[in-house]
């Protein structure tokens, strides 16, 4: 199977959205309002930063001032020796719309002292920007991935940039006291795989859990001299989408991307560019260090085409009430791992967020789904494949001249808070 190319780790690094309830597990027992725990909180020695970011909300102007704090305390407790310090607070933050939708920024990591001023941070910087369909639930939104996403049409809002200062523990504690963050910690969360770790901190399991993956796709046009390969193993009756029938067909076609020197976004007017390049704006990077610019000099990341992509396992297309979802299945006539949501280039620059529902199933109920035929679609099309249908790591082909490629960021930090 052809696989990512490793990527370097860091300690504030966005995870990939299957991993924070393995930390969330190990981190929550500082974090879930344990007070009566608390022997004692020692001096603080955190560092931290104050986000700007001017926007407009359907030409409503929504500009955020955000004071960051970086392992802002240290708690200390009666019954053991474990300490904690949050990693970065807010990981996420946001406000209600007039509409009834919600706006968040997930601000990135300037742990180290980087700003604007000293150059640490480059001036075009442009944070991960989510708008949520529902401010109640967070449970589903669409990110802003890219300049694509605000010059897109289908875009409510306009960004004017974004920069960030040094800030002290004093300005913290006024954002704290005076700016309430719509993110509830409940909602932030809500994640977790463990119902035994919701309920040992007093969480509930929410049927709306906070959507903090966002996924996507980034698409590319294959190179010429590259789809002698392509077609060879095109279907037959030659499907508009498609994925190849084995892994060993998958990489004979793409492995020599990995090794191309030069690939082209399906951007009309872009330069071939290193597929390095393109790549190393690997998903759980991204949030972290603000987005790739198409302002990029030549010596940094440029970014990918990509677009939106959601699926049915997403707890966002599944009733709010859980008595309702044998209904829901049943009436199901397949079920789409993969949805891409691309309208012919129209949803150009967006990512779509959400979370898997954690609510237990019935047995009988999750043998229905098990049941039900699993497909992959780009629009109303079905990934014509004789593979089973996947959830990720999925190269879909668009004729012989383009390929996708999935990615997916997460808001979430490690040992971040709210």
């Amino acid at each position: 199977m052809t696989r990512r190319p490793p990527t370097q780790g860091h300690c504030r690094r966005a995870w990939p959205f299957a991993l924070p309830a393995i930390c969330i597990g190990i981190c929550l027992p500082t974090l879930a309002g344990a007070d009566s725990m608390v022997k004692s909180i020692e001096e603080d020695h955190g560092t931290y930063y104050r986000l700007k970011v001017e926007l407009a909300y359907k030409g409503e102007p929504q500009n955020f001032d955000i004071v960051v704090g970086c392992n802002v305390r240290r708690i200390y407790y009666k019954f053991h020796d474990s300490t904690y310090e949050a990693g970065l607070v807010p990981t996420v933050f946001g406000r209600r719309m007039s509409d009834g939708k919600g706006l968040v920024v997930r601000p990135p990591d300037a742990c180290d002292g980087q700003t604007t001023a000293n150059g640490g941070i480059p001036s075009d910087l442009m944070p991960v920007i989510v708008v949520y369909d529902d401010a109640e639930t967070l449970s589903f939104g669409t990110a802003y991935m890219s300049d694509d996403a605000y010059e897109n049409p289908l875009s409510v809002l306009k960004f004017s940039g974004a920069t960030i200062e040094k800030a002290t523990s004093t300005e913290f504690d006024e954002f704290r006291r005076t700016q309430p963050n719509l993110v509830r910690r409940e909602s932030y969360f809500s994640p977790i795989d463990s119902d035994d770790e919701l309920k040992k901190h007093h969480f509930t399991r929410l049927t709306r859990p906070f959507g903090g993956a966002c996924q996507g796709y980034m698409r590319f046009r294959i190179p010429e001299e590259l789809r002698f390969l392509v077609r060879q193993h095109w279907p037959q009756g030659k499907p508009t989408y498609w994925r190849a029938d084995t892994y060993e067909d998958e990489h004979e076609m793409t492995g020599p991307l990995w090794g191309k020197r030069q690939i082209q976004s399906d951007r009309p007017d872009d330069l071939p560019r290193p597929w390095q390049n393109f790549m190393e704006m690997v998903p759980e990077r991204t949030a972290d260090r603000g987005l790739a610019r198409r302002t990029a000099a030549p010596n940094r990341l440029f970014p990918p085409s990509v677009y939106p992509a959601t699926g049915d396992n997403q707890a966002q297309r599944w009733p709010a009430d859980p008595t309702e979802w044998a209904s829901f299945v049943a009436a199901k006539q397949v079920f789409v791992t993969s949805d891409l949501d691309f309208r012919g280039s129209q949803t150009r620059g967006f990512a779509y967020c959400s979370a898997v529902s954690r609510v237990p199933m019935a047995e009988r109920l999750e043998q229905d789904l098990d049941q039900k035929p699993r497909v992959m679609r780009v629009d109303s099309h079905d990934v014509v494949s004789k593979r089973p249908a996947a959830f990720t790591g999925a190269w879909i082909f668009e004729r012989d001249e383009y390929v996708f490629y999935d990615y997916q960021i997460s808001l979430e930090s490690t040992r971040g808070d709210l």
